[in-house]
C-alpha cells in the first residue's frame, strides 16, 4: 500500500511541476500572436520602398498585360494596314492582302513544321532505346515480335521525316511568296508622292 501511496504523490507531484510549462507555453504562443499582430501593423503604418509581392496584395483584377510577340492575325492585319497606308490604290490594296494572307498561312505552316519537329524528335528516340533494348538482349534474332515493332516504328519515322520534308517545302514556298509581294509593294509607286 506504501507503494500506492508513493506511485500517486509521484504522480501529482509531476503533474504539478509540469502545469507552470503549461501556462508559460500558452503565454508564449499568446505573447507570439500578439508579437505578430503588432508587426503587422507596424509594416502597414510603415512607409513602402520597394513593392514586395505576397498573397494579401497580389492584384485580383480581370486583366492582364502580356508582353511579346502580337497574335499573327494582329501582325497580319498591320502589315496589311501598313501596306494599304503606304501605297493607297486598289491593285496594292489587293498585293496587301496576298501578303497578310501569305503570313498567316506562313505562321501556321511554321506551327505544323515546329510540332512534325517534335514528333520525328520523339519518334527517333523511341526507336533508337527500343532499339538498344533489342539489341542489348541475348538471342534477339529470335524475337520476332521485338523485330516487328522495331520495323513499324521504322516506317513511322520514315512516313515522319516525309511529312516533316513536305511541310519544310510549303513553309520555303510561303517565305518566297512573301518575300516576292513584299518586293512587289515596295517596287509600286506611292501615289501620294
Amino acid at each position: 500500500m506504501n507503494a500506492q501511496k508513493a506511485t500517486v504523490i509521484f504522480g501529482i507531484c509531476a503533474f504539478l511541476a509540469g502545469l507552470p510549462a503549461v501556462a508559460k507555453a500558452q503565454q508564449t504562443n499568446q505573447s507570439l500572436a500578439d508579437a505578430a499582430r503588432k508587426l503587422k501593423e507596424q509594416q502597414k503604418q510603415a512607409p513602402k520602398a520597394k513593392m514586395v509581392w505576397t498573397n494579401d496584395n497580389l492584384p485580383t483584377s480581370a486583366t492582364v498585360s502580356v508582353v511579346g510577340q502580337p497574335q499573327q492575325g494582329n501582325a497580319a492585319s498591320a502589315i496589311q494596314s501598313q501596306s494599304t497606308e503606304e501605297t493607297g490604290t486598289s491593285s496594292t490594296s489587293d498585293d496587301a492582302n496576298d501578303l497578310a494572307k501569305a503570313t498567316a498561312e506562313l505562321a501556321d505552316a511554321q506551327k505544323d513544321l515546329d510540332s512534325l519537329k517534335a514528333d520525328l524528335d520523339i519518334a527517333q528516340r523511341e526507336y533508337k532505346l527500343d532499339s538498344d533494348q533489342y539489341y542489348g538482349t541475348p538471342n534477339y534474332a529470335a524475337d520476332q515480335r521485338g523485330q516487328a515493332k522495331l520495323d513499324a516504328e521504322k516506317s513511322q519515322v520514315t512516313a515522319k521525316q516525309q511529312a516533316l520534308e513536305a511541310a519544310q517545302k510549303k513553309v520555303d514556298e510561303l517565305q518566297k511568296e512573301i518575300d516576292s509581294l513584299n518586293d512587289k509593294l515596295k517596287s509600286t509607286p506611292n501615289p501620294s508622292s
